[in-house]
């Protein structure tokens, strides 16, 4: 492959590499890790830095043919440039067929709000009461605000805005790059981001769209000094239809003569929505959906959104085929209630399908099923079909063709032995800094225990699922036992609507012998010390924040930096429709230790938490029963450490150590050495 300009390759990863003299003599040496061992990839990476390099050392160079300074004439000229910039792109983004405006108008506003509060002095980790509330007065509904958290989190934190760059900055206007003048620099540059999301959040404005210069028009917006953050919500040229028809003033029953083409016994005005609170309570109540009832009640008011929410007695077999249809239409990354104020018709003029954003047959079939059994609720009484033993609304009929719920293109590719052996030798656990600097070894040598210690380490060494481990209570964990073991099931941390939950099916409840490389790191005096501070919860750290707990919370507070880890020194696993291994790829990799000749099955399925198949293992083999339940834990024990590869050998005990708890497992970006 031809050199790539700018760039080296070491230990088979791209660099970024650029030298620059400056006006004023400094020579500047820039080193940026490409995050990537792809030749084309780091190509494309390489160029879009060196435009953005070219950039800031014209900037740089403009102000030292000035004589200016960091001075408020240099503030200022650096937060229009960047502001202008910004927002010249975000235009950009309307004026993009693929894209949907009213799509737009939401992520701008979200956007401004998650950098508003990202420029703000500290770290904010998580929306306090008090950021929420203030989210909230800025015309933030709770939807909103839990996507504002999703960005600042992902997308508009201070790690969005690269020290190296602004380290150049200074550099280059003859200043020291101290950690405050880059955090000066970088305040800058998250407020010109919040500014330009801000202004782009007003494009579909009238004023905005009868302007020539749609960007001046914007501008003119801008936010005075001290102001509130708020949003006007966008005018449009005509008022927009109604999303629902208006209330029908008729009795709640209608003899079904009256109507003839009511295709139910009685013919009811009362509209969908009115009773979905009704076949929740009666579902529940008939143990038909105990759990997720928020998941239920999401799909039953996308039905009544996509029928225009009709009288119950207006309702047909038509609608079976309408709510399919959407379904098959809808976009997997859409999110129905957003639009639920909009009529489905006007909406739907936007869906557009690719092959990476098509709906799954098994969440389509999913909703079906919910809709099945909300009409099997109605059909008691307000749907009970006129012709005797037949089904008005038939939704379990609806023919999909066949798929695998998982094929071998589809399918999550596991890690190999070797990423975790690099994943364990972070510095989480061979000694690194603390709070938001446990991925830099530049920064100490600590050791701290917490989720982001032992949770990985469990995965590997149980090959439970990341549910099971973050869910677990520090009372399910028998450390007195002969063998210590871990026991999996139903529990109030993975209540859900006040049901305790955790099992997935029956097999998934079972007893797992604690491995002896977790003894001998010292799984147990943890248990003992979040014990002694008297935690429900095993990892306690993950339930701090409503919106996101237990595994959610893990994943995105620690893993997609872990991931970020293994990525700089190895290559991740990719399937062939872009899927990387993930967490749940750990327990893929355990379950392949057991993929040898000779390997008893249902020992295998009895660890994993699979179903056992064939007549003796399923209805036979009682030997907890028959010898005891400790005998078995032992022989299950031996079992693991014979198939499982020890990927921590390299790896040293350590006392307990424990960060304040809302500092626990939040391990910040990695941090590598420059070149």
């Amino acid at each position: 492959m031809p050199k790539i300009p700018f760039s080296l390759r070491r230990s088979g990863r791209y660099y970024f590499r650029r030298r620059v003299r400056l006006q004023n003599g400094k020579d500047i040496h820039v080193v940026v890790p490409l995050s990537t061992c792809d030749g084309q990839e780091a190509r494309e990476r390489s160029a879009m830095l060196a435009a953005q390099f070219d950039k800031v050392r014209r900037a740089v160079n403009a102000y030292f043919e000035s004589n200016d300074t960091l001075d408020a004439a240099a503030i200022k000229g650096l937060f229009e440039n960047e502001l202008r910039h910004c927002l010249a792109k975000l235009v950009l983004e309307f004026h993009d067929p693929a894209r949907d405006p009213a799509m737009l108008v939401h992520e701008h506003r979200t956007k401004a709000s998650a950098y508003d509060l990202a420029q703000r002095p500290g770290q904010i980790i998580e929306l306090s009461d008090d950021h929420r509330r203030r989210l909230a007065d800025a015309g933030h509904d709770e939807n909103a605000i839990e996507d504002v958290a999703m960005e600042l989190d992902i997308y508009c934190g201070k790690h969005s805005v690269r020290d190296e760059m602004l380290a150049l900055v200074a550099e280059g206007l003859g200043l020291e790059p101290t950690d405050s003048v880059i955090g000066r620099l970088k305040h800058l540059q998250l407020q010109a981001k919040a500014e330009a999301h801000r202004l782009a959040a007003h494009f579909m404005d009238d004023d905005v769209q009868a302007a020539f210069d749609q960007e001046e028009a914007l501008l003119a917006k801008r936010r005075q000094n001290g102001a509130p953050l708020t949003f006007a919500t966008p005018r449009s040229a005509t008022p927009p239809p109604i999303a629902l028809p208006s209330p029908v003033f008729t009795p709640a029953e209608t003899s079904a003569s009256s109507y003839p083409d009511c295709v139910f016994r009685t013919y009811h005005a009362t509209r969908f929505s009115e009773v979905i609170p009704k076949i929740l309570r009666l579902a529940r109540r008939g143990g038909h959906w105990n759990r997720g009832l928020a998941q239920y009640e999401r799909v039953l008011k996308t039905f009544a959104w996509v029928t225009g929410d009709k009288p119950l007695g207006a309702y047909n077999h038509t609608d079976v085929a309408k709510f399919k249809n959407a379904l098959l239409d809808m976009p997997r990354t859409h999110r129905p209630s957003k639009d639920f104020d909009r009529p489905f018709e006007e909406v739907a003029e936007n869906f557009a399908i690719t092959s990476g954003n098509s709906r799954s047959m098994n969440t389509l079939k999913r909703d079906l099923s919910y809709m099945s059994t909300a009409y099997d609720l109605l059909a008691e009484n307000e749907w009970a079909p006129k012709i005797p033993n037949t089904k008005a609304l038939d939704f379990s009929a609806v023919k999909l063709g066949k798929h695998k719920k998982v094929s071998k293109k589809t399918a999550r590719p596991p890690w190999m032995p070797e990423h975790m052996i690099c994943l364990f030798s972070a510095p989480i656990w061979t000694g690194g800094g603390g709070h938001l600097r446990r991925l830099d070894r530049a920064a100490g040598d600590n050791v701290w225990h917490d989720a982001a210690y032992w949770l990985p380490l469990m995965l590997y060494y149980t090959h439970a699922a990341l549910n099971e481990i973050a869910g677990l209570r520090a009372d399910e964990i028998y450390v007195d036992d002969a063998v210590p073991n871990i026991v999996i099931q139903d529990n109030d941390v993975r209540a859900e609507d006040e049901v305790e939950g955790g099992e997935k099916n029956e097999d998934r409840g079972r007893l797992i012998p604690v491995h002896p490389e977790l003894l001998r790191l010292g799984f147990l005096d943890y248990v003992k010390a979040i014990r002694a501070e008297g935690h429900r919860e095993l990892f306690p750290e993950l339930y701090l924040n409503e919106a996101r707990i237990g595994g959610h919370q893990f994943r995105n507070i620690a893993w997609r930096h872990m991931s970020s880890w293994i990525g700089l020194h190895m290559t991740i696993p990719v399937n062939k429709v872009g899927k990387f291994a993930d967490m749940h790829s750990i327990r893929a990799l355990g379950s392949s230790f057991y993929a040898k000749a000779n390997v008893p099955d249902f020992m295998r399925a009895d660890v994993m938490g699979h179903a056992r198949t064939g007549t003796n293992a399923l209805h036979y083999s009682k030997r907890s029963d028959t010898h005891g339940v400790q005998q078995v834990l032992s022989e299950y024990l031996a079992f693991m450490v014979q198939h499982t590869g020890v990927a921590t050998a390299h790896l040293a005990p350590h006392p307990v150590r424990l960060l304040p708890i809302n500092h626990r497992s939040r391990t910040g970006m990695p941090r590598v050495k420059r070149a």
